[in-house]
């Protein structure tokens, strides 16, 4: 890869910075894209990744306009994600039966939760504009809300269901973000 970008640099003329900027989007995607990759083969063959993908789908856009936890190793990130996923999808739906009104409740919950917390990341240190807070908070809204409408439209759907966890997992690890940010900032100051 350094040969690669020493080529990118030399032929377009690119600084250092921008180099080292292009080699970390390169990396973030590759990275992403082989959690994608792994978790898609683990579900497919248990024979749950129609619901994987019901709990994909929701968290990609959750975590790109509210942020949440985030790690600085790929096999911490990797391990949180697999276990998030896994609770959302094999777990709580087994061991929490909800009836639809008690989906609803819980929804109107995480929709207030990410509207009042959200976005806010862990590790990002340079706040966004109020436009951008704006923006992400009723997109955040719209999602909790389609849910919740297709939750009512089809109630029996189990694939719905871990969308459902989904959403309220993200909700609660935007939740405690703050608070791990700020045992983080002490642990820093000691």
């Amino acid at each position: 890869m350094d040969a690669l970008m020493q080529k990118v640099q030399n032929e377009f003329g690119y600084s250092d910075r921008e180099i080292s900027l292009i080699r970390y989007s390169l990396t973030a995607i590759c990275y992403d894209f082989s959690k994608i990759l792994i978790f898609s083969i683990f579900f497919y063959c248990t024979g749950k990744f129609i619901q994987f993908l019901f709990a994909v789908v929701p968290l990609i856009l959750l975590r790109s306009k509210t942020g949440g936890i985030h790690f600085k190793t790929y096999l911490r990130c990797l391990f949180f994600s697999f276990a998030y996923l896994y609770t959302a999808i094999n777990i709580l739906p087994a061991l929490i039966p909800l009836q639809p009104w008690a989906i609803y409740l819980i929804l109107l919950l995480c929709a207030v939760t990410d509207y009042i917390v959200g976005p806010n990341s862990l590790n990002r240190k340079a706040k966004k504009d109020d436009a951008y807070i704006k923006k992400a908070r009723c997109q955040t809204l719209l999602l909790i809300g389609f849910l919740a409408m297709l939750v009512f439209l089809f109630s029996a759907n189990e694939f719905l269901l871990a969308s459902f966890w989904t959403i309220v997992l993200h909700s609660i690890q935007l939740a405690i973000t703050p608070k791990l940010k700020e045992v983080k900032y002490h642990e820093k100051l000691d």
